[in-house]
Protein backbone atom coordinates (compact mmCIF):
# COMPACT_ATOMS: atom_id res chain seq x y z
CA UNK A 1 0.00 0.00 0.00
CA UNK A 2 1.48 3.38 -0.94
CA UNK A 3 0.71 6.27 0.87
CA UNK A 4 0.54 9.46 -0.48
CA UNK A 5 1.21 13.25 1.44
CA UNK A 6 0.19 15.89 0.20
CA UNK A 7 1.80 19.16 1.40
CA UNK A 8 0.33 22.76 0.71
CA UNK A 9 3.44 24.78 0.05
CA UNK A 10 2.85 28.68 0.74
CA UNK A 11 3.24 30.38 -2.43
CA UNK A 12 6.20 32.95 -2.06
CA UNK A 13 6.04 36.63 -4.02
CA UNK A 14 8.34 39.37 -3.73
CA UNK A 15 7.59 42.45 -2.10
CA UNK A 16 9.21 45.84 -1.07
CA UNK A 17 8.31 47.56 2.59
CA UNK A 18 9.53 50.65 3.04
CA UNK A 19 10.88 51.70 6.22
CA UNK A 20 11.03 55.17 7.63
CA UNK A 21 12.60 57.80 10.08
CA UNK A 22 13.27 61.00 11.16
CA UNK A 23 16.20 60.65 12.95
CA UNK A 24 20.01 61.23 11.25
CA UNK A 25 20.96 57.68 9.78
CA UNK A 26 24.86 58.71 10.30
CA UNK A 27 25.76 57.67 7.51
CA UNK A 28 29.59 57.98 6.66
CA UNK A 29 31.01 61.61 5.75
CA UNK A 30 32.74 60.39 2.52
CA UNK A 31 30.66 60.03 -1.05
CA UNK A 32 31.55 56.14 -1.46
CA UNK A 33 29.67 53.72 0.67
CA UNK A 34 30.45 50.46 1.57
CA UNK A 35 27.53 48.14 1.50
CA UNK A 36 28.86 46.53 4.67
CA UNK A 37 28.76 49.45 6.60
CA UNK A 38 25.40 50.54 5.26
CA UNK A 39 23.88 47.11 5.91
CA UNK A 40 25.01 46.51 9.70
CA UNK A 41 23.96 50.76 10.22
CA UNK A 42 20.41 49.60 8.69
CA UNK A 43 20.45 46.13 10.38
CA UNK A 44 21.47 47.83 14.06
CA UNK A 45 18.40 50.43 13.43
CA UNK A 46 16.17 47.49 12.53
CA UNK A 47 16.85 45.93 15.56
CA UNK A 48 16.44 48.65 18.19
CA UNK A 49 13.29 49.17 16.30
CA UNK A 50 14.10 52.50 15.20
CA UNK A 51 13.04 52.37 11.87
CA UNK A 52 9.35 52.60 10.87
CA UNK A 53 7.25 49.63 8.80
CA UNK A 54 5.56 52.36 6.99
CA UNK A 55 4.42 50.49 3.84
CA UNK A 56 4.58 47.44 2.02
CA UNK A 57 4.09 46.45 -1.65
CA UNK A 58 4.07 43.94 -4.23
CA UNK A 59 7.33 43.91 -6.12
CA UNK A 60 5.61 44.10 -8.87
CA UNK A 61 3.28 47.26 -8.62
CA UNK A 62 5.97 48.82 -6.85
CA UNK A 63 7.89 52.25 -8.16
CA UNK A 64 10.54 53.68 -6.76
CA UNK A 65 8.69 57.01 -6.59
CA UNK A 66 6.90 55.69 -3.40
CA UNK A 67 10.16 55.98 -1.26
CA UNK A 68 10.95 59.55 -3.01
CA UNK A 69 7.20 60.54 -1.71
CA UNK A 70 8.53 60.29 1.73
CA UNK A 71 10.99 62.74 1.85
CA UNK A 72 8.73 65.30 0.41
CA UNK A 73 5.64 67.24 2.57
CA UNK A 74 3.59 66.65 4.16
CA UNK A 75 6.30 63.43 5.77
CA UNK A 76 9.75 65.27 5.38
CA UNK A 77 11.83 62.18 6.57
CA UNK A 78 15.62 61.95 7.32
CA UNK A 79 15.78 58.81 5.43
CA UNK A 80 13.77 55.89 3.57
CA UNK A 81 15.03 52.53 3.37
CA UNK A 82 13.51 49.60 1.00
CA UNK A 83 14.18 46.26 1.26
CA UNK A 84 12.67 43.94 -1.37
CA UNK A 85 11.81 40.15 -0.05
CA UNK A 86 9.88 37.16 -0.70
CA UNK A 87 7.11 36.66 1.69
CA UNK A 88 4.39 34.38 2.34
CA UNK A 89 0.65 34.64 2.84
CA UNK A 90 1.22 34.09 6.45
CA UNK A 91 4.19 36.86 6.83
CA UNK A 92 2.15 39.60 5.27
CA UNK A 93 -0.56 39.31 7.58
CA UNK A 94 0.89 40.67 10.85
CA UNK A 95 3.10 43.67 10.99
CA UNK A 96 5.75 42.36 13.52
CA UNK A 97 6.69 39.53 10.97
CA UNK A 98 6.99 41.57 8.17
CA UNK A 99 9.78 43.44 10.04
CA UNK A 100 10.97 41.18 11.48
CA UNK A 101 11.51 38.73 8.05
CA UNK A 102 13.61 41.90 6.90
CA UNK A 103 15.46 41.98 9.62
CA UNK A 104 16.45 38.18 9.28
CA UNK A 105 17.12 39.30 5.72
CA UNK A 106 19.82 41.87 6.51
CA UNK A 107 21.43 39.50 9.31
CA UNK A 108 21.58 36.72 6.87
CA UNK A 109 23.37 38.66 3.93
CA UNK A 110 20.11 37.86 1.68
CA UNK A 111 19.46 41.25 0.80
CA UNK A 112 22.15 43.32 -0.59
CA UNK A 113 22.81 47.39 -1.02
CA UNK A 114 21.48 48.42 -4.43
CA UNK A 115 21.01 52.17 -4.72
CA UNK A 116 21.67 54.98 -2.32
CA UNK A 117 20.18 58.16 -3.44
CA UNK A 118 20.79 61.37 -1.26
CA UNK A 119 19.29 65.02 -1.40
CA UNK A 120 19.56 67.98 -0.09
CA UNK A 121 16.22 69.33 1.51
CA UNK A 122 16.33 72.61 0.48
CA UNK A 123 14.12 74.05 3.72
CA UNK A 124 16.02 72.68 6.46
CA UNK A 125 19.27 72.10 4.51
CA UNK A 126 19.24 68.04 5.89
CA UNK A 127 20.09 65.41 3.73
CA UNK A 128 17.78 62.96 3.40
CA UNK A 129 18.73 59.56 1.45
CA UNK A 130 16.92 56.34 0.26
CA UNK A 131 18.92 53.27 0.48
CA UNK A 132 17.37 50.56 -1.40
CA UNK A 133 18.12 46.53 -0.61
CA UNK A 134 17.38 44.00 -2.91
CA UNK A 135 17.31 39.97 -2.97
CA UNK A 136 21.09 39.19 -3.86
CA UNK A 137 19.32 36.62 -6.49
CA UNK A 138 18.10 40.05 -8.39
CA UNK A 139 20.48 42.56 -6.97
Amino acid sequence: MICLLLFKIAAMYTYTMTFVSCDNIGLPADDIFSGNIVSGIVTEKLNKHELELADFNWSGAYSYDNSLSYLMSPYKFNFVVEVRVKLDVTTIQNRQAIYDRCLEALKKDEVLLKRVECLRDDDSHKEQCVLCFDIKSAA
